[in-house]
């Protein structure tokens, strides 16, 4: 069955962090189980061996004392430190890819940095390949490598992240970059609007997406 086959991947192959730590975790579960759970799960750790490598994991993603926290709950912790628990259960299994939904979006701006460092480190230690999604472009120049740009659920663009930020091809990509204001940009400058509105993606439109929107369309 298709859906086997996925359980068999979910947390072990293939992990997620989502947008909300406070959502991702289970509210009425000890944190130090949640992240010994993919481990009996996908690779039969006993109670004691889960226990060992959770510990190991969340020292690892900064979780501030650990051990004396393991059977603690999600409320007791703070958004980053959610944060911190989520990345550990995701990376627990060591995944060949971790796909990362908006996974900064609900923390503050130093807690943001701080979580993108440690992805930084932590996909270089675990040799984990990350999609990471998000709508902001400091944060795609922070933490990139290779970058898609997507208009109404296409890929209208990819290229490196220089070649996104500095040589843009499509006509979307240009409009994303020329409305972002940056340190030059007065009080009384205009900042530039895409026209139009995104396409009813219930009745998606034939070809390009964003044919309807651009200037440079035939």
């Amino acid at each position: 069955q298709p859906e086997n086959e996925l359980i068999k991947l979910r947390g072990k192959d293939i992990s997620m962090i989502f947008q909300d730590p406070m959502t991702s975790l289970n509210p009425t579960m000890q944190i130090g189980k949640q992240v010994m759970e993919p481990l009996m799960k996908h690779k039969n750790y006993s109670k004691s061996e889960a226990k060992k490598r959770a510990l190991e994991i969340l020292n690892l993603v900064g979780l501030p004392n650990a051990e004396k926290r393991f059977k603690a709950y999600p409320h007791q912790f703070s958004g980053g430190q959610r944060q911190r628990i989520v990345i550990a259960t995701a990376l627990a299994c060591e995944p060949k890819v971790l796909i990362a939904d908006e996974p900064t979006t609900a923390l503050d701006v130093t807690m943001q940095a701080q979580i993108l460092d440690l992805m930084k480190e932590l996909q270089q230690k675990i040799d984990t390949a990350i999609i990471f999604i998000t709508h902001d472009l400091g944060v795609v120049a922070n933490i990139a490598d290779r970058v898609a740009v997507m208009y109404g659920g296409q890929m209208v663009e990819t290229g490196d992240v220089n070649e996104i930020f500095y040589d843009p091809k499509h006509p979307y990509t240009w409009g994303l970059l020329s409305s972002m204001p940056d340190l030059s940009t007065t009080n009384d400058t205009p900042l530039l609007a895409i026209p139009g509105s995104p396409p009813d993606l219930l009745h998606p439109p034939q070809g390009d997406a964003f044919a309807r929107r651009s200037q440079y369309a035939l």
